[in-house]
C-alpha cells in the first residue's frame, strides 16, 4: 500500500472523512463506542499516522510539550513539572500546563486542547481512567510519557518508582523499630494507579512479613473522621496490647491530615505513636521532631519523563520521514519503555 490517506482509513470504515477526522482529533462526543473502535482498529490495521506524517511532509515540529498533572496543589505535581521543564526548555522545548484535578473528563478536555494547539507530545500524571482513549492518541497522533501514576492497560511509557523496593524498606526500618503494628492510611483510591500499588505493596509484605492482617484505611478528603476514628482505635488497642503503634502515610497529603489529628488530639511522635510516610517535603524536617519518610525522585521522574518523550518525539519523525522519502522499509519504533527509579528512606526522629 503507498502512503496512506484520511481517505483509506474512511473508505476501509465506511464512514466520512468528517468522521475519522473528528475522531483523530478527540472529538467523541456523538460518536458511539462501536464506532470509535471500528475506526480504531483500521488505523492500526493500515498503519495510519496522520500528526506525525504531517508534521514530515511540513518538515517542522512545534517544539511545544504538554503536561497534565492531577493536583497542582500537591507538591509532587510542582517538582515533577520543574524536571519536565528544565530538561524540556534545555533542548529547545516550550512546556504547556494543565491541571485535570483528579477529574478523568477535565483530563481528556485538556488533552483535545493541546493536541489541538499542536503540541508534539504530552506527559501525563495519569488518573487512570481514560485508558482506551489514552491508547488511541499514544497510537494514531501523539507519544505519551505517564509520569509516576501506573495505568492498567495502557501502552503509553511510564516513568516510576520502585513501589515494591521502597516498601520492603520501610517495613524493614519500622519493625527493626518496634512497631509491631502499623496503620497504612490512604485518600480514596478510585482508579489512582499509584495508590493502589502502595496500599496492595504494603498489604502483602506488612502480612508475609508478620502474618497478621494488615491494617488499612481508604478514606475522602471530605471524611477525615473515619482518619480519627481509625487512629485512636489502633492506638487503643495497641496500647491494650502493650505494642508500639506507627501510622504510615500513603503521600504527603494524608501526613498532613494524621498531623493534624495528632495535634488537636494531643498525641505526640514517637511517644504515642510512629509516623511515617511517602514524599519529602521541606515542612516534614521541621515539625515535631522531624518526620521519617520515603524520599521520593519527583524532580528525576520528571526529567526521565521528558528525555523519554522527546525520544519518542524524534523517532516518530524520524519514521514519518522515512515513509515519505522511502529510505526505509522497516519500523523504527521502540517497545514500550518502563523506567523504574529508586526511593530512599530519610530517618528522623518521627520513630
Amino acid at each position: 500500500m503507498g502512503k496512506v490517506t484520511i481517505a483509506d482509513v474512511a473508505a476501509r470504515t465506511g464512514f466520512s472523512k468528517t468522521t475519522i477526522s473528528r475522531f483523530l482529533n478527540g472529538k467523541y462526543e456523538f460518536m458511539s463506542e462501536e464506532t470509535r473502535k471500528r475506526i480504531s482498529e483500521v488505523i492500526k490495521d493500515i498503519e495510519y499516522k496522520p500528526n506525525r506524517m504531517a508534521r514530515s511532509l511540513r518538515l517542522q515540529q512545534s517544539h511545544m510539550i504538554g503536561v497534565i498533572v492531577s493536583d497542582i496543589s500537591n507538591p509532587f505535581s510542582a517538582i515533577l513539572y520543574t524536571g519536565i521543564s528544565e530538561y524540556c526548555e534545555q533542548h529547545g522545548f516550550t512546556v504547556l500546563l494543565a491541571d485535570a484535578g483528579d477529574d478523568p473528563d477535565k483530563e481528556k478536555r485538556y488533552i483535545q486542547s493541546m493536541i489541538a494547539q499542536g503540541v508534539d507530545g504530552l506527559v501525563i500524571n495519569a488518573t487512570g481512567a481514560n485508558v482506551s482513549y489514552l491508547n488511541e492518541v499514544n497510537r494514531t497522533m501523539v507519544p505519551i510519557v505517564l509520569a509516576d501514576r501506573p495505568v492498567e492497560g495502557c501502552e503509553c511509557d511510564i516513568v516510576s518508582v520502585d513501589t515494591k523496593q521502597v516498601t520492603k524498606d520501610s517495613l524493614d526500618l519500622l519493625l527493626s523499630k518496634g512497631y509491631e503494628r502499623i496503620l497504612f492510611a490512604t485518600r480514596q483510591i478510585g482508579t489512582n494507579g499509584i495508590r493502589r500499588e502502595r496500599f496492595d505493596e504494603f498489604s502483602t509484605q506488612y502480612e508475609a512479613l508478620t502474618n497478621r492482617q494488615a491494617m488499612t484505611l481508604e478514606y475522602t478528603k471530605a471524611d477525615k473522621e473515619s482518619l480519627k476514628t481509625a487512629i485512636l482505635s489502633a492506638l487503643s488497642a495497641a496500647r491494650d496490647a502493650g505494642e508500639k503503634l506507627a501510622l504510615f502515610a500513603g503521600n504527603g497529603v494524608v501526613l498532613s491530615d494524621m498531623a493534624y489529628l495528632l495535634r488537636r488530639n494531643k498525641l505526640r511522635s514517637p511517644d504515642d505513636v510512629g509516623l511515617f510516610s511517602y514524599d519529602n517535603w521541606p515542612w516534614m524536617d521541621s515539625i515535631g521532631p522531624g518526620i521519617s519518610v520515603i524520599e521520593l525522585p519527583s524532580h528525576q521522574i520528571g526529567s526521565e519523563c521528558a528525555r523519554l518523550l522527546l525520544l519518542r518525539v524524534s523517532a516518530s519523525l524520524k519514521a514519518s520521514e522515512d515513509l515519505v522519502t522511502s529510505e526505509a522499509s522497516g519500523s523504527t519504533s521502540m517497545a514500550k519503555q518502563h523506567i523504574i527509579l529508586s526511593g530512599k528512606i530519610v530517618e528522623r526522629d518521627s520513630l
